[in-house]
Order: structure tokens, then C-alpha cells, then sequence
């Protein structure tokens, strides 16, 4: 049959309509998923972390014959996406998933390991908006890597990570482990703690159960009952704390009790390890005030300066008799810390509070035992604002402990929480038969300064202090500075500050009641000798102390020469106060010199004086008792129109 003729116009439509259909078939052949485009592009290593991952084998190194017997699956793995939304069978042991800022306790017998997962939908989950006062990142970084040698990262008690490069997709996790209780030896006359506790670490999905003999994985021992792990993750993280058993000695079967928490927040639990931030000020024989160091030299950009003002007594302290072997090998726990002794008494309060100056934190130990020795340790409960699980930082800050004695004999005690005289807490001249507890003491050495205080507010109430400013007696100073001044004067002139320690030879101290005898009755040949050189030496530079107290003999820490020069500077001149002269007997006898300045520095530690200035001022070391806090004390001379303060 012969083809129909077209005309010229149908052979041109036909033959559009040709090449129209060949074009749509040559797209929709290259358009087909079948094809592939490939060019040269820079390596990905830099910027995926997996990368490793698929170098480590081939890609389809599997027995082909396990894989059709179903023993062998693929199972996908995406940032951010957790197993659990895909799908995965459970095991029989399998570890427990824990949570952002959930604290899980148990307990670990010697040779167990108990198994922990924190899940990759956990790790890229929201952070909490709750922030602390006082935040405990002070770490300084170092890079994970599975097969890192175990003994670089036991120096300090905690693993620390450098960030990785390109480390976009991965979220830093904090894993903390602390030991409240540990096993106790069977034979209970041998003071040895058990093996700290080991904690294991995989990212790796061949090791879901980190412990002794597998791999690969990362372990690192607690130190002093303390871990804090950092890592840079990028998924499930596995871990496990093991009851280290290497030991030869026998113990209890009781187990450790031990608190765990992972956060991608901050450490769950911290351990302040540069510095026990506390100073003893005074101890006696049942009692010794201690001083915290003022917060913000902790709170890295001081941003938080207002929030402290408000918050009166952040810390909290801790204290056990050396000889209590339960708190070694757990020092560094803060929860091992809340299990002390119930003998031990600790009052907190704020000490004397300048103006737009932080609180001081000071701490009234009682219930100790006169000639002991004595270790404490500053701590926070939570972080300083909310403590508990599901509280970021809710486990507790503890710092570095510290060691302080009490005194053998009872002529120096312990004073404080005065009414009049709030500046006063120190060891004062004191005698244990007439004053059998220190709120007796305190309150004779409180009502004589309020009775001499008096006398003075009536010579100054014949001064014009209600007048205009320029009938004043003067355009710098008024009547309320000097009734401060004095006031601060006037405390430490009835109140002087005393240690025992007559073998204590600083320059600083001076000999006092040498004449007069113990409040035992005894006296000492050579005290007696040293009392012959003078009124100074002979007796107390109150007289009140020698009638009414008779502690016999001490020490005295001088007080501030600045507070003899601030009453002069404060109060009118028709009151003719005055000053002795530096290097003369006098001065040398009655003040001392400040060793350097008074002001706080920018790190938020006090400069410390060789004298005895209003409110706390010891020097804040790191793992060192400091010195008596220095305060006020002054010789009183009254003479014809002139007082010599």
C-alpha cells in the first residue's frame, strides 16, 4: 500500500513532531537514577568524621554465606538519628541508656562492670537554658582517639580533649563518675582502700560493652573516688566502670556505691582540684573557724558580680578527724564528703561585709578534740543555685581538701558572732574554768567594748554633727565616720587576738601575761623570767583580761596601725587623739604594719597583713594553712589631754 503524499507544510510538522519525540526520549534516558556523574573533588577527610570508619575495611568485607543465613545486617547510622527510630533488636546484655543530667546510681562488687550508653538522639538533643553562678568548664582540651595510650589521661583525675578539626558535626559529652562508699578491708586493724574504680570508654559500635579485655576503648581510674571524662562525640557513646579487683588484700563484700551522669551541658560532678580555696583563721581546743575564698576569682568573666551579692553562703563545708580512714581514697567525691561524722558540727555565716564588697563565707566547726588533726574540704552543693538529678552541675563541686589542728591547751578561744563588736571572730585570752563555753566568753568581751563605746558617744555628742556641711568640723570626714572608726579601734583594744603557741618566735607576736599563771594554776620558770622585762611583757594590755578572765600566758598578733590612724583622721581634733611614733616602744609594743595592701586583687584572693585588721583577712593558700586572720587590737594610754590610741 503506498504511503499517503503529504504537502510540503504536513512533511515539516511531521518531521517536528519526530525530532520532538526523540528529544524527550534522550531526556528521560539520562534523566534515569541508573546514571551516575562523576568529577574530581577535594577529599572529604577533613570534614567527616566517619571517613576513618570506611578506610578501617572493605567496604563489603562480610561472608556472604553468614549473610544469607541472616547472622550478619546492615544498620544505617545518621548524625543525629538514634537506632532506636530505625530499629534495632535488643541483646541480653545490652547497657542502660542514660539521660542528659540524670544521675544513676548502683552498686559495684569487686571484679563487676556495670554498662552504660549515652544515645546519639541524647548527644544532638537540646541543651539545657538553666546556668549555674558558678560554672566548673574549665576545660582545656586534647584529642580523643580510641587506641590512645591509657596513662595519659590519669594525671589529674579527669580526661581532657582538644577539639577536633571541622568538629561541626560532633557535641562535647561529660561523663561523671563518683564513689560514695567503698569496700572496707576484712581485717580491720590494715587501713588500706581498695582500688579506685576504672572507667571504660568506647565510641566504637564493635564495643558496646567497654570493660577489662575488650577493645576497642579508652580507660582512665578514678582518682580520690572521682572521674570527669570530656569527649568529643559524634554518636552512641558506650561506657563502663569496673570494680577494679587487682589487689591482695581481702575485703568486704559490701560493694562501692557509686553515682554516674553524662550531660552535654557541663559536668554533672566536678572536682576543684587547683586550689582548696578555704584558709583556717583560729582554732582552739573544741572548735575552729575556717574562711572560704571569695567566689568570683572562680567565676571566670565576673559577669555574675550582682548575682553573688544576693547569694549569702554559697559554699559548704566538710570536715573528719585524720583518723577516720573512711573519706581516703575518696577525697575528691563530693558525695562521700555528705557521709561525716555526726560528732562534727559546722555553722556557715557571713563575716564582716564592706560596702560593694562580696560576703566573706566563714565556718564555725565545732565538736572537735583539743591537740587533733583534722582534714577539711570546701565544697557546693549542686551548682551554687539547684542541686540534684536532671540539675546541670546538680551532683556538687568539691575542692581540694586541706588540714588544720586544734589546740592543746585552753587559754586561747575561739569567738564570734559578736552582737556590738560583728567584726570579731578569732581566738581571744580565755580561761575554760570561768568560761566553760565561748558564747560566755563572747559576751564579756562584747559587753565591756559596748560599755567603753558608750563613754565615747558622750564626749562626741558635745561635737555639732547635725549642722550644715560647712560647720562641720571638718569638709573631708563627719561624725559617722568616726564613730566607725573608733568603733573598729575600740573592739580591738578590748578584744586582742591570742595564740597559745608561745614557741611561735615571727617577729610579728608579742609575748603577753608572763607573770600570771595557767588557767590550771601552774606557772613556767622561764615565762616568769620573760615577765620581768616589763609592763608590756608582765601583763595583758587590757586590764580586764588579767582581773576577770586570767588566761595566762599567749601571744598576741598586733593590730593595724591604719586603725590608730583612721580614728585620728576621722573624729574632731578637740577630742586629741593621737598615735605613738613608728619605731618608738610604744608603737612597737602596741601595732603592727600591714605587709602590703589591703584591697582585693583581681583574682578575688585579700593581700595578707602581719597584723590584725576588723573582719577576716588570712592569705588563701593552696594546700597550706595560712596565718591567724589578721584583726584589730590597740594599747589604750590615757594621759592628761591627750589619749595615745
Amino acid at each position: 500500500m503506498p504511503l499517503p503524499k503529504l504537502s510540503p507544510l504536513q512533511s515539516r510538522l511531521a518531521a517536528s513532531l519526530i525530532a520532538s519525540l526523540l528529544l524527550l526520549l534522550l531526556y528521560f534516558t539520562f534523566a534515569s537514577p541508573q546514571f551516575a556523574y562523576a568529577t574530581d573533588v577535594d577529599s572529604i577527610r577533613p570534614e567527616d568524621h566517619n571517613h576513618e570508619r570506611l578506610l578501617e575495611r572493605p567496604f563489603l568485607d562480610v561472608d556472604m554465606e553468614e549473610l544469607e543465613r541472616g547472622e550478619i545486617s546492615y544498620e544505617a547510622e545518621f548524625i543525629g538519628v538514634d537506632r532506636g527510630i530505625i530499629g534495632r533488636a535488643p541483646t541480653g546484655n545490652e547497657p542502660k541508656e542514660v539521660i542528659n543530667n540524670r544521675l544513676e546510681t548502683t552498686n559495684i562488687a569487686l571484679g563487676q562492670t556495670v554498662s552504660y550508653m549515652f544515645s546519639n538522639a541524647s548527644l544532638y538533643g537540646e541543651k539545657s537554658i538553666t546556668k549555674a553562678f558558678l560554672s566548673p568548664l574549665r576545660i582545656q582540651g586534647r584529642d580523643f582517639e580510641e587506641d590512645e595510650l591509657e596513662d595519659d589521661s590519669q594525671e589529674s583525675g579527669e580526661l581532657k580533649l582538644e577539639a577536633r578539626q571541622s568538629s561541626s558535626n560532633s557535641r562535647t559529652l561529660y561523663i561523671s563518675v563518683t564513689a560514695c562508699v567503698q569496700p572496707t578491708a576484712l581485717d580491720t586493724s590494715i587501713h588500706v582502700p581498695p582500688p579506685q574504680l576504672q572507667l571504660y570508654v568506647s565510641q566504637s559500635a564493635n564495643n558496646t560493652n567497654p570493660g577489662p579485655g575488650t577493645s576497642p576503648q579508652d580507660m582512665i581510674e578514678l582518682e580520690g573516688g572521682y572521674v570527669m571524662l570530656a569527649l568529643n562525640a559524634t554518636g552512641d557513646v558506650y561506657f563502663g566502670v569496673f570494680g577494679n579487683n587487682n589487689t591482695q588484700t581481702t575485703y568486704t563484700d559490701h560493694p562501692w556505691e557509686v553515682e554516674i551522669a553524662a550531660s552535654i551541658d557541663a559536668p554533672y560532678h566536678y572536682y576543684y582540684d587547683s586550689s582548696d580555696n578555704l584558709s583556717l583563721v583560729d582554732s582552739d581546743t573544741g572548735s575552729a573557724l575556717l574562711l572560704a575564698g571569695n567566689p568570683m576569682k572562680l567565676d571566670g568573666d565576673g559577669q555574675n558580680h550582682a548575682k553573688w551579692m544576693d547569694v549569702s553562703t554559697p559554699f559548704g563545708l566538710f570536715a573528719r578527724d585524720m583518723s577516720d580512714q573512711s573519706i581516703v581514697g575518696l577525697e575528691n567525691s563530693y558525695c562521700a564528703w555528705t557521709k561525716g561524722e555526726p560528732g562534727i558540727q559546722v555553722g556557715s555565716s557571713v563575716a564582716k561585709r564592706e560596702v560593694d564588697q562580696l560576703p566573706d563565707e566563714q565556718f564555725y566547726v565545732q565538736g572537735l578534740s583539743g591537740g587533733s588533726r583534722y582534714r577539711a574540704a570546701l565544697a557546693m552543693n549542686g551548682n551554687s543555685t539547684s542541686s540534684g538529678s536532671g540539675i546541670v552541675g546538680g551532683g556538687g563541686i568539691v575542692f581540694r581538701a586541706t588540714n588544720f589542728s586544734t589546740l592543746s591547751d585552753g587559754n586561747c578561744a575561739v569567738i564570734t558572732n559578736l552582737s556590738f563588736c560583728d567584726a570579731v571572730s578569732y581566738a581571744v585570752p580565755s580561761n575554760p574554768t570561768k568560761f566553760p563555753n565561748s558564747t560566755a566568753l563572747a559576751d564579756f568581751y562584747d559587753n565591756y567594748a559596748r560599755q567603753q563605746f558608750g563613754y565615747f558617744q558622750n564626749v562626741l555628742n558635745m561635737t555639732p554633727c547635725e549642722t550644715t556641711g560647712s560647720a562641720q568640723y571638718s569638709l573631708a570626714r563627719n561624725c559617722d565616720n568616726c564613730t566607725t572608726a573608733y568603733k573598729e579601734w575600740l573592739c580591738a583594744v578590748a578584744i586582742p587576738r591570742c595564740t597559745e603557741d608561745l614557741s611561735d618566735s615571727q617577729d610579728y607576736l608579742r609575748v603577753r601575761a608572763m607573770s600570771h599563771p595557767f588557767p590550771n594554776g601552774s606557772y613556767h620558770p622561764d615565762y616568769v623570767e620573760l615577765g620581768a622585762q616589763g609592763a608590756f611583757v608582765r601583763n595583758s594590755r587590757n586590764p580586764v583580761i588579767d582581773a576577770n578572765v586570767t588566761s595566762g600566758p599567749y601571744k598576741e598578733l598586733l593590730p593595724c596601725e591604719d586603725l590608730c590612724y583612721h580614728v585620728v583622721q576621722s573624729c574632731p581634733a578637740s577630742m586629741t587623739f593621737d598615735c605613738p611614733l613608728p619605731g618608738s616602744i610604744s608603737f612597737n609594743q602596741s601595732y603592727g604594719q600591714i605587709n602590703g595592701a589591703l584591697s582585693t586583687s583581681s583574682t578575688g584572693d585579700k593581700t595578707p597583713a602581719h597584723c590584725n585588721y576588723p573582719g577576716p583577712l588570712p592569705l588563701l593558700s593552696a594546700g597550706s594553712l595560712a596565718l591567724p586572720s589578721q584583726m584589730l587590737m590597740v594599747l589604750m594610754l590615757v594621759a592628761v589631754g591627750t589619749v595615745y590610741i
